[in-house]
């Protein structure tokens, strides 16, 4: 008997992908910063001056897909994305429950519920069972707008009062949203809401990864109906259409391999890249391979060197100085120094001022301890007594890291 070749590998795969979806935003890879109203990379607020990076992230982020699906197809789909991962879930324990062609989400005719399975505690068990996944599930969207440390504050219910009321809220949206989508939509998301699935569609894309059927040896599954019966999308492996929704899972390969294991044969489907044609031999393959993604890599290529740039040239504080709310009449002697900390880390900041005379200003603070992600405002108050005319101010701002930065002011004076 033929052992499952990709069963348990494709289960490592979908566990890595969820725990990988989690660690992302956790690590601070990447999320959204919904206080600052800020992107996060790599540990950095990232706003619209730091244009290269979000130009190369956003590049990489598009060019990425298109390669994924030009070589591997909907093999993401079936062995990583985790939409699939929960509706095969969902799928495998409404089955489970409720009979073995039972079928109660939103694309069913009606609800397909075995007689002998249509239980009130069986209805019951998979709510219970739906509600607790969902309970679960509604914390991982919290990863991608808040830092580890507030989820957690959450979860033991020690939140700042005003955020936790406002994190509570949203927590409900999408334990409510994961209910939903366990229990009714499933592979609905697939079919008429998935960009990825939409790109594969819209470009045509036939030679990536994919599931094949031995057509020259179709008499040896003759009144067989195994793979379709495994299918866990529900459609023929040995009868592929246009409009089929596969998704590379190769469960129907692991099906077939089993059942013709007894005759000492193997298994009609297979895994295969390219065309189905038998001029296409190995070194065609690849080669066409390489012509399809040779302008995608490029493109791929110049996000990746636009987003290094970014990094390079990025500026991890920000400096911003402006006539205060005090001044008034014709000279203004108050302003305002703001320092942003766009780093998640703290940060120990020293201020001067040159272009002025010693004595004829006065800053509030040289020394500043940021705490991350945070600003602080800092006041300068200039003197009357300085010469009539413009006078060129130079804020400087080092920090503890080494960088250096510079804003210039230009302070009019009255003064006669």
């Amino acid at each position: 008997m033929s052992a499952p070749k990709f069963h348990w590998p494709r289960r490592a795969t979908q566990i890595a992908t969820l725990l990988l979806f989690i660690l992302i935003p956790a690590a601070g890879l990447f999320r959204i910063d919904l206080v600052e109203g800020n992107f996060v990379v790599l540990g950095r607020q990232i706003g619209w001056s730091d244009f290269s990076l979000l130009l190369g992230f956003t590049v990489m982020l598009i060019a990425g897909m298109v390669m994924t699906y030009s070589t591997i197809g909907t093999v993401w789909c079936g062995w990583a994305c985790p939409q699939n991962t929960l509706s095969e879930w969902a799928n495998n324990l409404t089955h489970r429950l409720l009979g073995k062609q039972a079928n109660v989400n939103i694309e069913s005719a009606g609800l397909q519920v075995a007689a002998a399975k249509n239980k009130a505690l069986n209805w019951i068990i998979l709510g219970l069972y739906f509600s607790a996944a969902s309970l679960v599930l509604g914390i991982v969207p919290f990863f991608y707008f808040f830092p580890p440390a507030e989820v957690w504050s959450f979860v033991t219910s020690s939140a700042d009062p005003h955020l936790a009321q406002f994190m509570r809220r949203l927590y409900l949206v999408s334990v409510v949203a994961f209910f939903i989508d366990i229990a009714a939509l499933r592979y609905f998301w697939c079919d008429y809401a998935c960009m990825y699935r939409f790109g594969q569609r819209f470009f045509k894309i036939n030679d990536g990864l994919h599931v094949t059927y031995d057509a020259s040896r179709s008499s040896s599954c003759s009144k067989c109906n195994y793979c379709a019966a495994s299918c866990i999308v529900g459609i023929n492996p040995s009868q592929f259409k246009s409009s089929d929704t596969c998704i590379d899972c190769g469960v129907c390969i692991d099906a077939c391999d089993k059942l013709q294991a007894k005759d000492g044969k193997p298994g009609l489907l297979r895994f295969q890249l390219g065309g189905t044609s038998s001029a296409h031999t190995s070194g065609g393959k690849i080669t066409g391979l390489i012509s399809r993604l040779n302008w995608v890599a490029l493109i791929f290529l110049l996000g990746c060197a636009l987003f290094g740039w970014g990094l390079y040239d990025y500026a991890p504080y920000n400096i911003v100085a402006y006539r205060s709310d005090k001044s008034s009449g014709a000279t203004v002697n108050e302003y305002k120094i703001q320092i942003s900390n766009k780093l998640y880390a703290p940060a120990h900041l020293t201020l001067s001022v040159k272009g002025l005379p010693e004595g004829s200003y006065k800053l509030e603070a040289e020394n500043l301890e940021l705490a991350p992600a945070s600003r602080r405002d800092v006041n300068l108050h200039i003197s009357s007594d300085l010469p009539k005319g413009l006078h060129r101010v130079i804020i400087e701002v080092h920090a503890a890291d080494g960088w250096n930065g510079r804003f210039g002011v230009e302070h009019y004076s009255a003064t006669n």
